[in-house]
């Protein structure tokens, strides 16, 4: 274990006190009213900052609500929002998005050329068409009690339309072009691109568009007491520096909370480092409701169909890397867990996260991944601007991060590859739901244009600078960064290297050019003395490295973890897809109907990694259980439910050197049939101080030893040569504490290693690798080939940990002494009302295929009231709450119900508050 001390980030330097300005300009000075057309409102705004800029000032927004188009800030300007003022965004023409919208009479700031296009997000490159919006600018902050809204409420409907879209306008087809095909709409509320000295303090938005706040390569940026309460990202600080972050609320149901990426959306290599957040608050509440003070929850999961997000997050754009964050304090609240990923080339250093209590966590509690999806800018071998760039080019498959080798754009050569692979062979494993994997008769495709054949030999084409020769490369990464990430080289052209010869079975490997050397790595991580509680069954603690980019130097200390628990190791070999159908009623918005997976999430488990965890027994000519033989995914979109439900239940960590579990303590709700914890691929693992609950005839730790593992990306190339990996430098320093996770049963000490360890050896590829010379026996289970499951999906059971029913919530209420209030409370469970509609399969603009559903069980409950007060009356069979409260009980009540369904309660605190 490295003796490296974490650095602490310091933030920002500014403050609101170096901003002040007391020469002000009323918005309604201009010409703005609440009942003028949002063109005219829009215009007044703008002639205010345009007269306060002319010499430093405040411009101010009285009470009222001002609805409008995009606000241009200006250097030098501050924007006060009074207490109850409304900046609200207006309506345009939508006719050829997923949602349509009649205007009124005017639109926001046409999205801007970004030659960077396709290399983050459209929503990380295009910022103008934002209600609030200001790039290159300094000496500016937005601050007052007031509201910046992208929602209008309809009082007849009593329906919360979403003004500002969360999902984006069409990409061009140039990097030439401005970022839309013909028509564009306003999806954010505030973009402060490549700004300096920025205090943003005590305002709120709502339904904020695709972001409801983005920073992008800003500098010097204070943020406190703001409220963000929206349906896509709440706050995205993305490759800026010298950021503090402090007593904000960020709540987003379908995205992230606070959010911190690294792309090159601000056309400029620009790492994020010194960011400090502290005492702040993520959660995933309905959109509005946490605003509104009422916090509902009938919406159970995300678009993407894990739980509520919400939650504190590095990534997923990651092109530049990040250094030197410290987060402390922050509670997160119904959402997904503290997640880092660093998997486009660059590195992730230097983080602290402690002091943080986590409750009703709805996927992995902690997260941490290296991979190599390579989003990073690669010059291709044309100087056409169209985008994406031909098939012909330097890559197969993401061709949006080819840039054109031309003057105006910045030159990153091929530096590595990855192939391609074909994942179109479609196979069942229970007859109902189909998914596609890596075709194994033709699993790859190569790629030309990156090498030249020349007398039957094949020879890999190299960048030629055209101010010196270039060296060559090698094809594989190294653990560094190279500095062509932030330098970029002088152009020229690829030309065939005689000198670098490649095997006609390795031509497969350089289908995709990346334009940097190195993998993503991350490092120098201590997360301490962090509560987490009531979390997700399916998801363990998760740290995933990379076979060629091991994650070093990853500290848990003072760590306490409560899972719902409920799984077994059956759930671990088989990835189940079982789902149901849920209708909701968001806050204030339509019934819609959403599926539910109760295990495995084909959203983000995608490919090879939804096949049984199962290898092929030649002796017994069957399938044979093997769930430690779990897939590496290098390349798929990060997500904690990208590797299914893994066999532990407390911490799965694969490809770590330096790793230290200090006063670890993992717990079940229900009793979990998998191992606390599993290690891959790990090296020098200090286990100093664990206590868990573990079935007494399982061992806690297993380690896992792997005879077939391939270089990172070249898992599925045939004929790629296998080697082993293994566990080493384990030690236990204190005896393990052990619990079976009854009731009045005390923890067992475990003192042999023998007794604590199982080791697992894995002796075939994973499933779904093509077969080859190297490894000939069937490799997919699926029906294809004689798998099947031993109880059919419609009829197998719930796992009822997974979505529990609750109680509805009752928003804080006043009530008189004397007076009677009553109220029928709501129960919803999610394991028996199953919807007879299916749910639309859809992301914003995206189609998505739709997923078998089973009908749901039977499911009784029982509710029950803790701490009634004297004189009051509940039903529970009627779920009815009545109470005419005496002078002599004023003051504030909080009164707690339960409803059971057997495995555990799920509680709601009401208040009321008696008045004379």
């Amino acid at each position: 274990m490295s003796s490296y001390t974490i650095p602490e980030a310091t933030g920002a330097s500014i403050r609101p006190k170096n901003l002040l300005k007391h020469k002000y300009f009323p918005i309604t000075d201009f010409g703005a009213r609440e009942d003028a057309a949002p063109a005219l409102n829009t215009e007044a705004v703008n002639n205010a900052i345009s007269a306060a800029a002319r010499e430093g000032g405040t411009v101010v927004v009285p009470k009222g609500t001002f609805h409008l188009y995009t606000i241009l800030l200006k250097s030098n300007v501050n924007l006060y929002l009074s207490e109850g003022s409304v900046l609200a965004a207006a309506r345009t023409d939508i006719s050829h998005s997923y949602e349509k919208q009649s205007g009124e009479g005017g639109n926001y700031r046409e999205p801007e050329v970004n030659l960077y296009v396709g290399l983050q997000d459209h929503g990380h490159s295009y910022f103008s068409n934002s209600l609030i919006y200001g790039a290159d600018l300094e000496n500016i902050m937005i601050y007052g009690k007031g509201l910046i809204t992208g929602g209008r409420f309809d009082e007849e409907s009593g329906i919360l339309e979403y003004v500002l879209q969360g999902g984006d306008p069409q990409e061009p087809i140039s990097r030439e072009a401005k970022g839309h095909q013909e028509e564009w709409f306003g999806n954010k509320g505030i973009a402060l691109v490549r700004c300096e000295n920025v205090v943003l303090e005590d305002f709120s938005v709502t339904i904020g568009g695709h972001f409801a706040i983005i920073a992008q390569g800003c500098e010097n940026l204070y943020a406190n007491h703001v409220l963000l309460d929206t349906m896509r990202d709440a706050f995205d600080i993305d490759c800026c520096q010298n950021v503090t972050v402090r007593n904000t609320i960020c709540n987003s149901l379908t995205d992230d909370g606070l959010c911190l990426k690294a792309s090159f959306g601000a056309g400029v290599f620009k790492p994020l480092t010194n960011v400090l957040i502290e005492d702040c608050t993520v959660c995933g509440y309905d959109a509005g409701s946490v605003y509104a003070g009422e916090y509902t929850r009938d919406k159970l999961i995300a678009l993407d169909r894990c739980g509520p997000t919400g939650r504190v997050k590095f990534g997923t754009e990651a092109t530049c890397g990040y250094h030197l964050v410290t987060i402390r304090r922050v509670k997160f609240d119904r959402s997904r867990g503290f997640c880092m990923e660093s998997v486009d080339c660059s590195s992730l250093t230097d983080v602290i996260f402690e002091d943080c209590v986590l409750d009703n966590v709805s996927s992995s509690p902690i997260f941490l991944r290296a991979g190599d999806r390579a989003r990073f800018p690669v010059t291709g071998n044309v100087s056409s601007s169209a985008y994406p760039a031909a098939d012909t080019n330097v890559r197969l498959d993401d061709r949006n991060w080819v840039l054109p080798n031309e003057r105006a754009y910045h030159c990153y050569p091929a530096r590595r590859y990855a192939p391609h692979y074909n994942r179109t062979k479609t196979v069942t494993v229970d007859g109902h739901s189909s998914f596609e994997i890596v075709d194994p008769e033709r699993p790859v495709t190569c790629n030309p244009a990156n090498y030249e054949e020349i007398d039957g030999h094949y020879y890999l084409k190299v960048w030629q600078s055209e101010s010196y020769a270039q060296k060559n490369t090698s094809s594989r990464g190294s653990s560094r960064q190279n500095n062509n990430t932030q330098h970029p080289e002088a152009h020229g052209t690829y030309v065939a290297d005689l000198s670098r010869e490649l095997q006609e079975k390795d031509l497969p490997l350089y289908a995709n050019a990346i334009g940097c050397s190195a993998l993503a790595t991350v490092a120098n991580v201590l997360i301490r003395n962090v509560t987490i509680t009531n979390a997700d069954p399916r998801y363990p603690v998760l740290l995933m490295g990379l076979t060629d980019s091991h994650m070093k130097n990853i500290v848990l200390e003072n760590i306490s973890v409560e899972y719902r628990g409920g799984l077994t190791m059956e759930h671990a070999v088989e990835q189940r897809q079982l789902n149901t159908e849920w209708k909701f009623s968001q806050f204030h918005a339509k019934e819609r109907v959403q599926n539910l997976p109760w295990l495995v999430n084909s959203f983000f488990s995608k490919g090879e990694g939804l096949l049984p965890r199962a290898d092929w027994d030649a002796q017994k000519e069957c399938w044979r259980d093997n769930p430690y033989n779990v897939p590496e995914l290098p390349d798929a979109y990060p997500e904690p439910s990208n590797w299914g439900i893994l066999p532990a239940y407390g911490l799965f960590a694969k490809h770590v050197d330096g790793l230290t579990l200090r006063n670890i303590r993992f717990s079940c709700k229900v009793p979990d049939g998998r191992h606390v914890c599993v290690f891959d691929d790990v090296k020098d693992v200090c286990v100093d101080g664990l206590e868990a609950c573990c079935a007494k005839d399982l061992a806690p730790i297993a380690t896992v030893t792997d005879h077939y593992r391939r270089h990172t990306n070249a898992e599925n190339v045939p004929e790629q040569p296998y080697f082993t990996t293994s566990v080493t430098g384990l030690e236990i320093h204190r005896p393990l504490l052990l619990s079976e996770g009854k009731e009045n049963c005390p923890p067992r000490a475990v003192h042999e290693k023998e007794a604590c360890v199982r080791e697992v050896e894995i002796t075939a590829p994973a499933p779904g690798t093509p077969t080859d010379s190297l490894y000939s026996l069937p490799t997919v289970p699926c029906q294809e080939t004689g798998y099947h499951y031993e109880v059919d999906t419609d009829n197998y059971p719930l796992p009822l940990t997974v979505y529990r029913p609750y109680i509805r919530p009752v928003a804080p209420a006043k009530v008189r002494a004397g007076e009677l209030f009553q109220v029928i409370l709501s129960v919803g469970s999610p394991a028996s009302d199953i919807s007879d509609e299916a749910s639309t399969a859809g992301i914003y603009n995206e189609l998505l295929r739709p997923n078998y559903s089973v009908k749901g069980m039977i499911s009784s409950l029982r509710a029950s009231c803790e701490n009634l007060p004297e004189g009051a009356e509940f039903d529970a069979g009627a779920m009815r709450f009545r109470w005419t409260p005496t002078k002599e009980q004023q003051g504030e009540h909080r009164i707690v119900f339960a409803v059971d369904d057997g495995l555990m309660p799920e509680k709601m605190q009401m208040k009321l508050t008696v008045e004379a």
